[in-house]
């Protein structure tokens, strides 16, 4: 039988928003929504919250995970949430305890138990090592971006045919991108590759309103909003 665990990272040291892992949301710390959500799958064998700070894993630790406390050296800004999972994994007393790894970022606390649920279904439907991501559609073609050239005003279509052909949005192919809800992978195939983005690559679509993320004060005071319409609604 296949053990997965869950890792969520939660540093101390954000700073566009200060304690932003911990901040209230409707009543609750930010990491609270994703932490429940992950217990109440129940797809996952533990769920572990990654930090560098004690209140952050006292808190995480209240609401049913697993704190743990990462080293020094990968608590800094510049530290990739996969370099966390690579360092977890290979430690000693978890070499061979799992089979599957999942990622959730904190930022993303509108992601449901039915997205966690569909999402591990749909890993477990592709081939050993095939990784499956959630996604969500761009809101605006891509194909119509634009860029400045470099200390210039002027501006680069980054693909001119796509507007001699037709700039209506409903005429051009949806493209998507990832949102941080979830990531999911064999342990095997994430160590090798170092990666979840690999190829090929299964997406999950999730709504608009379940991929809001929080990484500006703006988008918390707009998740406030958010989340207290969602729970009328319950």
């Amino acid at each position: 039988m296949s053990k997965t665990v869950c890792l969520i990272p939660a540093r101390g040291g954000s700073k566009r928003i200060p304690r932003k892992n911990i901040l209230p949301l409707a009543g609750k710390p930010l990491i609270a929504y994703t932490i429940e959500a992950a217990v109440n799958s129940g797809v996952f064998d533990d769920v572990v919250i990654s930090s560098d700070n004690d209140e952050i894993l006292a808190i995480g630790e209240s609401f049913g995970a697993i704190g743990d406390r990462r080293p020094v050296e990968l608590s800094g800004d510049k530290i990739r949430f996969v370099q966390v999972i690579e360092e977890y994994l290979l430690r000693n007393e978890n070499e061979g305890k799992y089979q599957n790894v999942a990622g959730l970022l904190p930022t993303c606390p509108f992601r449901t138990v039915e997205d966690l649920r569909n999402a591990f279904e749909l890993f477990n439907e592709q081939n050993e090592d095939e990784c499956v991501i959630s996604v969500t559609e761009y809101d605006f073609p891509t194909q119509l971006a634009l860029a400045f050239e470099h200390d210039s005003q002027r501006l680069h279509m980054l693909e001119h045919d796509s507007y001699n052909r037709t700039t209506r949005s409903q005429d051009i192919s949806k493209t998507y991108h990832p949102n941080g809800a979830i990531y999911l992978s064999t342990v095997e195939g994430f160590l090798r590759e170092k990666t979840f983005f690999t190829y090929p690559l299964i997406g999950y679509v999730m709504t608009a309103e379940h991929s809001f993320d929080i990484d500006y004060p703006y988008q918390f005071r707009i998740a406030e909003f958010m989340m207290k319409e969602v729970l009328e609604r319950v």
